[in-house]
């Protein structure tokens, strides 16, 4: 039953908002309009009720007083449209003189009533017993001479009418508050929508405009820390990127100084056993250092052609292996050119490296583009395919460049894809090799 209510929800809080409200404003109106409409129907029925006994008392008396020939006549022009008098033979009601009491309130009423003004001496009895929906009532009652006066009556239909007005008023009330409440709600929820689009912006660009702190207090409050929160992180990123420049300028000079010094070697085979060590050092601190900066986070998002970059990469790797290319005419997408080719070269080089061949397929969905990198290796064990975004992470166990890397390849491609909105997947393909998914999200 939780669930069943939890679906029929709107998912937003705007909505949610404006639905609860309006139903409990509905529903406190309809509870207010019947109890008025009953309470004015029970007056209603009670003042009729009392004016129609001391009609019908004044009527009888009159009759009741007159000689017998001349209470038909009489009788007739006391009638009105909505009193009707007539005088009924005695033997019309001789066999059921005993009133038996109804069961509705509304006739109820009239009996209590009619039976206090008449008091205890005169026999009448209901003919017609007035009902909700139906007011009209016939009673008779029997005069001293043994007929019976047979009386009919009915109040005026507007009476028991349904007051429209009420009901106007009530609908435009509801309307005029439904109304505020869609204001109110939207003035509530604008602020927290803001403050949601600007965290999910974040790890975009950092160097965002701060929130307007505005609104109510706890709204002031919630961006007021935002942007405390956004201020201390690009201060420990922009501290980070400084400590990490001055660490690669001071790697930098010792490796320069070495690669000089191996070049004044006279043995040729250790000068290129050192020289490939120097390499091996220099292209691990650079990847290192790519890797704590982020990939380009301050990178600012532009719109590019991403049929061209994916292009570009598989022709940088065209002197090693051919790699294939599926993909539309063209494609524009908006995001970070530099960090998007570097993911890219990761993606093809792994597929290169391990899987000898890579195909590059770049398919468009409504919300978001794929790209997809297809190998035909040996592929990941269930239990690598998680832990190879992990940093430093090879599933090859030897230090060697050419046979583990870094470890740093596919947590760069990662991260390159959370600083999108994106994600990663990898999946072994059944025929085969490792396919891997950058999911990038449309902006």
């Amino acid at each position: 039953m939780k669930a069943v209510f939890a679906r029929l929800l709107p998912r937003s809080l705007f909505g949610r908002i404006v639905l609860l409200l309006t139903v409990g404003l509905i529903g406190a109106q309809l509870i207010g309009a019947t109890i008025h409409l009953s309470e004015r129907f029970r007056l209603v029925s009670t003042t009729i009720a009392g004016e129609f006994a001391q009609q019908i008392k004044a009527v009888y008396r009159t009759i009741d007083q007159q000689p017998a020939a001349t209470q038909v006549t009489l009788a007739q022009s006391l009638s009105t449209p909505r009193i009707k008098l007539a005088i009924v033979p005695q033997a019309a009601f001789s066999k059921e003189l005993v009133h038996r009491r109804s069961t509705t309130s509304l006739a109820l009423g009239f009996e209590d009533r009619l039976e206090q003004v008449l008091g205890p001496g005169v026999r009448w009895k209901m003919v017609k017993v007035p009902e909700i929906g139906d007011v009209r009532l016939a009673v008779v009652l029997e005069l001293t001479n043994g007929r019976w006066l047979q009386v009919q009556a009915q109040p005026p239909p507007e009476v028991f009418g349904q007051p429209w007005h009420v009901l106007m008023g009530m609908s435009f009330m509801l309307l005029v508050i439904v109304s505020l409440v869609v204001v109110v709600a939207r003035s509530t929820v604008r602020p927290l929508t803001r403050l949601a689009s600007a965290a999910n912006g974040v790890a975009q660009d950092l160097k965002r405009p701060p929130l307007p702190e505005d609104g109510p207090s706890e709204v002031r409050e919630a961006a007021r820390a935002f942007n405390t929160m956004q201020k201390r992180i690009r201060e420990g990123i922009e501290e980070r990127e400084r400590f990490l420049a001055a660490v690669s300028h001071d790697l930098k000079t010792p490796i320069t100084r070495l690669r000089l010094r191996a070049e004044l070697l006279a043995d040729s085979r250790v000068r290129d056993g050192i020289e490939h060590d120097i390499n091996e050092m220099q292209q691990l601190i650079d990847d290192a250092l790519a890797f704590l900066r982020g990939h380009s986070v301050d990178e600012p998002t532009q719109t590019i052609e991403l049929v061209a970059l994916i292009e570009s990469v598989a022709d940088d790797f065209g002197h090693i292996q051919k790699v294939d290319v599926s993909a539309p005419a063209s494609l524009r997408f908006k995001g970070k050119p530099i960090a998007l080719q570097r993911a890219l070269r990761n993606l093809v080089d792994n597929a290169i490296k391990y899987g000898q061949h890579a195909q590059i397929t770049l398919q468009q969905e409504a919300s978001q583009v794929i790209i997809i990198v297809d190998d035909v290796g040996p592929g990941l064990s269930q239990e690598h395919l998680g832990a190879v975004f992990e940093p430093f992470f090879r599933v090859e166990s030897s230090r060697s460049r050419e046979t583990g890397g870094t470890g740093l390849g596919l947590a760069i491609v990662r991260l390159v894809a959370q600083s999108h909105g994106g994600s990663v997947r990898l999946n072994n393909r059944p025929e085969g090799g490792l396919r891997v998914e950058l999911l990038l999200p449309i902006i």
